[in-house]
């Protein structure tokens, strides 16, 4: 199957999601030259903005933009906020954003369920947002001094995974999120939050050991799809 006649057989939502990975790779490539989170926020949030106008009328079973969502596009806000939070107020201010973002985002999967509101908008609103949240901490850790431009790469895993689905082309159906994948990135985040402490002797190897997870997660993953698209 060639990739034209993949783009031609996917959901307006999965098209969105190439897109939108393809389009935020190189706002990355601009805002690591550049030094700044700004092309970063401009690309993951606008593309997330048409996702959201896309996808009227389909953003829940009855067509309302719903509770959850809402729920999502509030932690949206606060992930392009990030970047822009005042210096002077150190580390504890990003990392308590952080925390809210990482904590609510398990309050929006909830009212989907309990109030059946799930849909394919949903999901990928959902998912889409945790990944750009990584993305600009990442940039955030890097562009302040805090780790390395390496980690940067980890906030671009999911990205680069959405272009290997369609590269690939796996008979799987949807893409399935395990716990453990969900458990690893939460470790991930929490480590990107710790990096903004003054400690690096202590964060430098969480984020190590949270990286090596991270990887090891996405890498087990598409090997599985590559083995079972040769099948």
């Amino acid at each position: 199957m060639s990739p034209s006649r993949t783009l031609r057989s996917a959901t307006p939502v999965e098209r969105w999601s190439l897109l939108n990975a393809v389009g935020v790779l190189a706002a990355t490539v601009l805002a690591l030259a550049a030094g700044a989170t700004l092309p970063v926020v401009v690309a993951g949030g606008g593309a997330l903005f048409l996702l959201v106008l896309q996808s009227r009328h389909r953003w829940t079973p009855d067509g309302d933009f719903g509770r959850a969502n809402a729920v999502t596009a509030a932690r949206l806000i606060l992930v392009l906020a990030l970047p822009f939070l005042p210096a002077s107020a150190g580390p504890v201010l990003p990392i308590g954003v952080g925390l809210v973002v990482l904590i609510s985002d398990g309050i929006d999967g909830w009212l989907a369920r309990r109030y059946e509101l799930s849909s394919e908008f949903g999901e990928f609103f959902d998912k889409e947002t945790d990944a750009l949240f990584l993305l600009v901490l990442c940039l955030m850790t890097t562009t302040t001094g805090h780790l390395s431009p390496w980690v940067v790469g980890l906030g671009l895993l999911r990205y680069l995974f959405v272009v290997a689905l369609f590269l690939i082309q796996p008979h799987v159906g949807k893409e399935y999120r395990s716990s453990w994948a969900r458990i690893i990135y939460v470790g991930v985040v929490l480590a990107m939050l710790v990096a903004f402490l003054p400690y690096p002797k202590v964060t430098h190897p969480l984020v190590a050991i949270a990286a090596v997870a991270l990887v090891y997660s996405f890498g087990r993953y598409t090997w599985w799809l590559w083995t079972v698209r040769n099948t």
